[in-house]
């Protein structure tokens, strides 16, 4: 079996003290799906997903797969700031 990994880049590209935090998935040494979280309303508060993504394997894009990204998200930041 092929390792599962989670890649996490914070990066501050709008200049706006809430940085953007970006996931990428792989299996093994491929990539199988990337997203960002960033804030809308640029206050530090995390909302918006860009790319959607099945995070809780259930087969749908749902709200709770947003809520799992930005969770995620919030702890990135608050990890690697």
């Amino acid at each position: 079996m092929a390792a599962k990994e989670i890649r996490i880049s914070i990066e501050e590209l709008d200049r706006d003290s809430s940085p953007e935090v970006l996931f990428e998935f792989y299996s093994g040494k491929d990539i199988d799906f990337s997203t960002s979280v960033s804030s809308s309303s640029k206050n530090g508060h995390y909302d918006k997903v860009d790319v959607k993504g099945d995070a809780d394997g259930d087969g749908d894009f749902d709200a709770q797969d947003d809520e799992l990204f930005i969770q995620l998200a919030k702890a990135a930041v608050a990890l690697l700031k």
